[in-house]
């Protein structure tokens, strides 16, 4: 596989609204297996399992990250790349749940990168999806300590926006679930400004934001507010990723608030 031409392409679909990212990196990986190409192997299966991962279809997500790591060790990668396989390991735990597991494998990258001097961003990266993690299992101390770590280490990064905003995210989400309402929705505003911009607003990560911005407005009461929310982040996935289990369950969110709000009128 010509790796260049691989993640231009890709990048060109990701800009076109309504293309089927997720069938060209099946074809990609398709041949890429035929072929014996492990490094190829490894580039198709990783984008395969974040588009899958975004999509909700997560036991497929995790099998694909074990095929990455094991393309990784065959081909003999480096520290770096198979940290950043076990990031993305660790984000299917936490989106199957499986926190425990999750902040295993986080550590696991961690251990391979270092304290951040040399891999400032990917650090971060585990920082920020570490607190997920410890959100599941309640441990929210640990969660901020993380997220204050990540943002120290992002201050080094230039043009490092959107991982900022993944950090307000996660920090709102966190004083959400602290019962600390008020501060977490002026937590989440940064997010939803980056969000408003950043890759012509069909950033990946928008529905994420606006999904959070939604809870935090079901929780303050404000049932309208979530369900326009809630739709905005299954129309933006939509638009990103096709219809897709996550995109019904924003949708169904949206419904319920809908109901919530017609309730009380």
């Amino acid at each position: 596989m010509d790796l260049p031409t691989f993640y231009t392409e890709l990048d060109r679909l990701y800009s076109e609204p309504g293309a089927d990212v997720a069938g060209f990196l099946r074809e990609a990986l398709r041949h890429a297996r035929l072929a014996g190409d492990g490094r190829g192997v490894a580039a198709a299966a990783n984008e395969l399992e974040s588009v899958l991962r975004l999509r909700g279809e997560l036991d497929e997500a995790e099998a694909l990250c074990e095929e990455v790591l094991r393309a990784l060790g065959r081909e003999g990668a480096g520290d770096d790349e198979r940290a950043r396989a076990l990031i993305n390991l660790g984000d299917v735990y936490v989106a199957q749940g499986r926190h425990a597991a999750a902040v295993d494998a986080f550590d696991r990258a961690e251990a391979l990168l270092g304290s951040g001097d040399a891999h400032p961003y990917e650090v971060s990266a585990i920082c920020n999806n570490r607190s997920g993690a410890y959100r599941g299992l309640g441990r929210f101390s640990e969660a901020r300590l993380d997220l204050r770590r990540a943002g120290r280490l992002l201050e080094r990064v230039p043009g490092s926006e959107g991982r900022r905003a993944t950090n307000a995210i996660n920090l709102a989400q966190v004083l959400a679930d602290e019962g600390r309402v008020e501060e977490a929705a002026e937590a989440i505003e940064p997010a939803l400004e980056a969000y408003r911009t950043l890759s012509g607003g069909r950033d990946v990560h928008r529905p994420h934001a606006l999904a959070t911005a939604a809870q935090i407005a079901y929780l303050r009461g404000d049932y309208v507010g979530a369900a326009q929310l809630y739709r905005g982040a299954a129309g933006v996935m939509r638009d990103k990723l096709g219809d897709a289990p996550n995109v019904r369950a924003l949708e169904a969110s949206a419904a319920r608030m809908e109901g919530l709000a017609s309730a009380g009128t």
